[in-house]
């Protein structure tokens, strides 16, 4: 299921609502929006376009999400667009996260469809979850590179070792366990273009532990389906070097549970020698030099 409060808070952006406006807004459609999901039976399971359905159908026309907007002083243009259920809420969404990004930053993208792809495949899950484990694994792949230095005709500048060259931009920082803020922001550019699908898990999780799973999306699966081939057979060595400590990882760590995760990285020297929410481990350094046609194609279909 899309972020609720991420996707109330984009309407009211469009609303032009701010300060303490904004803030009654949100309180106001967050109450309509969990009493009508409340009486609404499987609303749990609903993700991307329905969700959207739902808050035009059941939440926005709400009189109640109606009245606090007219106290606001709401255009009448768009407060029409409330009454008749009709904002306009996947363009928002297409458009604050399309995916208009140079090399480096679609290489993040296509190598995380692929993360979730390979660990499907060779866990045989059907999903990564709960959520917070896709935090930890990509933690782990761009810690794995950091502790090697095998790159051929490469000269590093830092201590980051072959991550300097390859691998995810993300910092991580401490918090209960790793954490990227970015990383979230692309997952969720990559949920709204359905090319990686989420939804709220049926089983429970334990305290701390995200209630989400993660897929492939419409959208993912063709473009693997289409290009998962080139995507296996690299060409790039540092896009080949980042796939395989992928699967070195999936391999290792992707069949534990999330207790045992959790106890691995939180007993590494260098989590327990980082203050909370400090920098954890930092992101690849370097813009890729070589070329990288397989994401150099799939930039022009995304």
């Amino acid at each position: 299921m899309v972020n609720e409060t991420l996707a109330l808070k984009r309407i009211g952006e469009w609303a032009d609502l701010s300060g303490e406006e904004f803030h009654l807004y949100l309180d106001i459609a967050a109450d309509v929006q969990s009493e009508k999901l409340d009486e609404q039976e499987g609303s749990e399971r609903l993700s991307g376009e329905q969700y959207f359905d739902f808050l035009n159908e059941q939440v926005l026309p709400d009189e109640r999400v109606i009245d606090e907007l007219e106290l606001a002083g709401l255009s009448e243009e768009k407060l029409q667009r409330f009454r008749d259920g009709q904002v306009p809420i996947l363009e928002l969404y297409s458009e604050q996260y399309k995916l208009n990004y140079g090399l480096d930053q679609v290489a993040d993208f296509v190598m995380m469809l692929k993360f979730v792809r390979d660990y499907m495949k060779l866990t045989g899950e059907d999903s990564v979850a709960p959520r917070n484990r896709l935090q930890y694994l990509l933690y782990l792949v761009n810690l794995e590179l950091s502790q090697e230095d095998t790159l051929p005709n490469r000269s590093n500048r830092t201590a980051l070792g072959n991550l300097e060259h390859t691998g995810y931009r993300y910092n991580f920082s401490k918090g209960s366990g790793p954490y990227s803020q970015k990383l979230y922001r692309d997952k969720n550019r990559l949920f709204a273009q359905s090319l990686l699908h989420e939804e709220v898990m049926e089983e429970p999780v334990s305290e701390g532990d995200e209630p989400y799973e993660i897929s492939l999306g419409v959208n993912g699966e063709r473009l693997i389906a289409k290009y998962g081939k080139k995507l296996d057979n690299l060409d790039s060595v540092l896009l080949k070097e980042w796939d395989l400590q992928q699967r070195d990882v999936i391999r290792e760590h992707g069949t534990k549970s999330m207790e045992e995760l959790k106890e691995l990285v939180r007993s590494m020297p260098q989590f327990q020698a980082t203050p909370k929410n400090e920098e954890l481990l930092k992101a690849r350094q370097r813009d890729f030099d070589e070329p990288v046609d397989p994401i150099q194609e799939l930039m022009l279909n995304v």
